[in-house]
């Protein structure tokens, strides 16, 4: 609840004189109207995971089948009660981890399921090599909560690396075409023939090596 205090109690100019006995009375009635509104508002912010009391979010998350996970950042915490349902909603599809790992702030993600050369069951889930040191146990809970149970989950690094490629390739034809006419309305005519073609290629390429 945004109210704009100042605005709401301005007095003609005569009478906010600073420090005056009425401006204090206004000082008072403003700090007893702020704390009535926030009393209003304290119900409907323990509605809401990301702004409720710590004790009240754990009873939400007990009721949403949430535990949570030892290290864990209070704010991952909050965000996995918020979105408890959608997560389950999308437990083993590919779009429903994507959407709850970005929610859990790692973008960065490659799921790849029945690729060649490996056991039909294994999913491989690439991450940056920085989220899965930082945050291991909390994909390894991932895993365990909203992983399909026919599934093995193995997991795979990736690094984004920026390359700056030079030009592959360079090419130049030319062809230009003249001609010169005597002003004697002689019929002798000059005639030169020259091929112009330029061809480049300039590349930046960004790749990610696993």
């Amino acid at each position: 609840m945004n109210i704009d205090w100042d605005a709401l109690t301005k007095m003609p100019y005569w009478l906010a004189r600073p420090a005056s006995e009425l401006d204090k009375l206004r000082k008072g009635a403003v700090r007893f109207w702020q704390r009535i509104s926030e009393m209003l508002a304290w119900p409907a912010k323990q509605l809401d995971p990301m702004t409720a009391e710590l004790d009240l979010v754990h009873l939400l998350a007990w009721e949403r089948d949430i535990t949570q996970i030892p290290n864990e950042t209070e704010h991952t915490y909050r965000i996995r009660v918020k979105y408890a349902l959608q997560f389950a909603k999308g437990a083993g599809s590919k779009s429903g981890w994507y959407f709850m790992f970005e929610k859990l702030g790692t973008p960065w993600i490659t799921i790849d399921e029945r690729f060649s050369e490996v056991d039909w069951d294994v999913v491989s889930l690439q991450l940056l090599d920085s989220d899965l040191a930082q945050r291991n146990n909390l994909i390894d809970s991932l895993c365990r909560q909203y992983g399909r149970t026919t599934r093995r989950y193995q997991y795979d690094t990736i690094a984004s690396i920026q390359l700056m490629s030079p030009p592959s390739d360079f090419a130049h034809d030319s062809l230009t075409g003249f001609a010169k006419l005597s002003d004697d309305m002689s019929p002798k005519l000059g005639l030169a023939v020259m091929d112009n073609e330029s061809h480049f290629i300039i590349a930046t390429n960004k790749q990610l090596i696993s």
